[in-house]
């Protein structure tokens, strides 16, 4: 079974945990950036249940972030989150892990 393996980290750490995964040679990723809010943020937030009111809230204190993407065998998932775990001490990351249960793809 596959695992994909899902990396959290702000803007200025993304080329640590590219390296990270080309030392364990991983070279098949993909990064979606994003706009997100902690939980310590989140939590003081009382919004209204106006769309257009939350929609700007949100926007104006989320922080920018990039997720690294990889899929890997259940076998290297673990030594995967280890090496991450290690790499990455010091600094804010979330790391997630989903059983891929199909995988299809259709090349050139």
């Amino acid at each position: 079974m596959k695992t994909l393996v899902k990396i959290f980290v702000d803007h200025e750490h993304l080329m640590r945990v590219i390296n990270l995964l080309t030392d364990l040679g991983i070279t098949g990723f993909y990064l979606i950036e994003y706009q997100g809010m902690a939980p310590k943020t989140w939590k003081s937030f009382r919004l209204s249940e106006d769309p257009e009111m939350t929609s700007t809230a949100i926007r104006n204190h989320a922080e920018p972030g990039v997720m690294v993407n990889t899929v890997v065998g259940s076998d290297k998932c673990e030594k995967l989150i280890k090496s991450l775990e290690e790499g990455l001490k010091g600094i804010r990351y979330t790391i997630m892990g989903h059983k891929v249960t199909s995988i299809k793809v259709k090349g050139d």
